[in-house]
């Protein structure tokens, strides 16, 4: 069971704030730190670190494009090394990605976002050799922003929801799916939506959620308002699965009222009930035989 106390999961996130490196090389120094956690709870929680920073730091960063371009080109006239930025990254403290779009959209001005994102996918099409090189070593060994780590993020939560269903289908569950709902109708869908109700730990689930990664309080704050409420609202209570553990105070938080239960893993056997129909017997009036009705 991956649920981490307030004190822990302040220590791991000092870690993360206090490191100065590629992230990739994070997720080993808190491995070796944090032994009892595994590598895909870890790098769940520097994830989230990582996106609240980009967030929180994105207009300082951008309004120094212009500086940020100077110092590449130097270098790039200096060195014509392949990983400039990824070494300017990690001094600004944001993924190697993140700075490619700064560089791309200050270096190409006029070009469109949708076509800055196309040359971070395929750098061969970035007319500029070395700078071609350089996004393409920060494509390629970033693991936290950029078109390779989306899809990989994509693929695990696919995954897990795969998972999901097999588990459920193995525990005897008849459930819809997302795709059966949609079919049906409705917009906002739980990933298993129970065609017959289960009780578990005493509560009444009638639909379940998969997170392929770490519920923390502002992205389980985030998740009720903008997908769990709404089922609840709809169909009752529901479990929420966070594959890679959660905060401990998530459990109890107020948003999640009575109808948000939260757990980092498939409910087991013995924590469940099922409803037993008793269907009536029926005698075959068929297979009476006419001495049988005379009688």
């Amino acid at each position: 069971m991956v649920v981490i106390s307030i004190e822990r999961f302040a220590e791991i996130q000092n870690s993360i704030r206090n490191y100065n490196g590629l992230y990739i090389d994070c997720i080993a120094a808190l491995e070796s730190a944090f032994p009892e956690y595994s590598s895909d709870t870890l790098g769940s929680i520097i994830a989230k670190e990582v996106v609240q920073r980009v967030k929180t730091n994105h207009s300082k960063i951008s309004s120094k494009a212009s500086a940020l371009m100077k110092e590449y080109q130097t270098a790039a006239k200096q060195t014509m090394a392949h990983d400039i930025i990824q070494k300017m990254a990690i001094k600004q403290r944001v993924p190697s990605m993140v700075l490619c779009r700064i560089v791309l959209g200050t270096m190409y001005q006029g070009t469109s976002r949708s076509e800055i994102a196309e040359m971070l996918r395929m750098p061969d099409l970035i007319s500029d050799s070395l700078l071609a090189v350089n996004v393409s070593y920060c494509l390629y060994s970033e693991n936290m922003d950029g078109p390779m780590t989306d899809l990989v993020r994509r693929f695990i939560g696919e995954e897990y929801e795969v998972r999901l269903k097999k588990m459920a289908r193995e525990a005897g569950m008849v459930f819809y799916d997302e795709g059966d709902l949609r079919r049906t109708g409705y917009d906002k869908t739980p990933d298993l939506k129970m065609a017959v109700p289960f009780m578990y730990r005493g509560h009444v689930i009638n639909w379940i959620e998969s997170k392929a990664s770490f519920g923390d309080m502002d992205s389980h704050k985030r998740h009720v308002k903008d997908q769990l409420a709404s089922y609840a609202n709809r169909f009752g209570p529901g479990l929420v699965i966070y594959w890679f553990g959660y905060l401990e105070t998530i459990a109890d938080c107020p948003e999640n009222g009575n109808d948000v239960i939260v757990t980092d893993g498939f409910p087991a056997q013995d924590e469940m009930e099922f409803l037993k129909f008793n269907l009536p017997v029926f005698e075959d009036v068929a297979l009476k035989t006419d001495s049988d009705v005379q009688q």
